[in-house]
């Protein structure tokens, strides 16, 4: 006997799958302490910053140059 939950799921449109995507994605949505993926941004060592981020071009060196930075 067959039940409602042994039928595969439906499978969503390209078009439903995007929306739900940039629905999931969006920061309005992201839920307190989520891990953020910041691999697409740069980061300064020297001013402690993503060079993306507001103020970055006035911010100063809070830091050595990396070369003298301790690893």
């Amino acid at each position: 006997m067959s039940q409602p939950h042994d039928e595969p799921p439906a499978e969503a449109s390209p078009e439903e799958v995007a929306a739900e995507r940039d629905e999931r994605l969006d920061p309005d949505h992201r839920p307190e302490n989520a891990e953020v993926d910041n691999t697409d941004r740069e980061f300064d060592a020297e001013k402690a910053m993503f060079t993306d981020a507001e103020g970055y071009d006035e911010a100063p060196a809070v830091f050595p140059p990396v070369e003298e930075q301790d690893a």
